[in-house]
């Protein structure tokens, strides 16, 4: 697995946009797209998605498949773009797919993360109402299941937050180890 500074350093030596586009062949390495679908999948434009598939065809990076009078674009499967893939691809990390699950609960207002996440561990604050403890315990377990990642969490209303807050470094809550991954917009009333 590439550390994220090699990533980095990736991602800015190939095109932005060229990057989005193998982004969609390689999320559904299956799928058969039309030019127009990886524009939207993309974020680019049409024209700019077009002229990629030309480019990225005539790398052998893709192959064209004609049905009809239609072109179809799918993604080559041999060494070399299992390499191109390798280096490209962004899988969803584990605490992403945790907070992309539990936001899910209706009492959640906020979660937020404590300290810094590391290759394997992440603390979190949920804050909210009526949070359902059972669910996110299973969630939790899911992904130290599956991906080998601790989400340690405590679950908070807003009130107790907001008196944690208050307390700031005494009890560990200072501005620099706290970062906000989901904040649930409410109705403006």
């Amino acid at each position: 697995m590439l550390l994220m500074a090699e990533l980095s350093l990736i991602e800015n030596l190939i095109d932005k946009k060229i990057l989005k586009v193998l982004q969609v062949f390689f999320d559904d390495e299956d799928k058969e797209f039309y030019s127009l679908e990886v524009s939207k999948r993309s974020g680019i434009a049409p024209a700019s998605a077009f002229r990629i598939l030309k480019y990225l065809a005539s790398l052998g990076i893709i192959d064209i498949i004609m049905v009809n009078k239609f072109k179809f674009y799918k993604v080559k499967k041999d060494k070399d773009t299992d390499m191109l893939k390798s280096l490209i691809k962004k899988d969803k990390k584990a605490l992403d797919l945790f907070v992309e699950k539990v936001r899910e609960i209706a009492g959640i207002k906020q979660i937020v993360q404590h300290g810094a996440e590391t290759k394997d561990k992440a603390d979190l604050l949920l804050i909210g109402d009526n949070i359902d403890v059972a669910f996110v315990k299973a969630v939790a377990f899911e992904i130290k299941e599956k991906y080998n990642f601790n989400i340690s969490w405590m679950a908070l209303s807003m009130e107790q937050y907001e008196q944690m807050l208050g307390m700031g470094s005494s009890v560990g809550l200072a501005s620099e180890t706290k970062r906000s991954l989901f904040l649930r917009k409410t109705p403006q009333q």
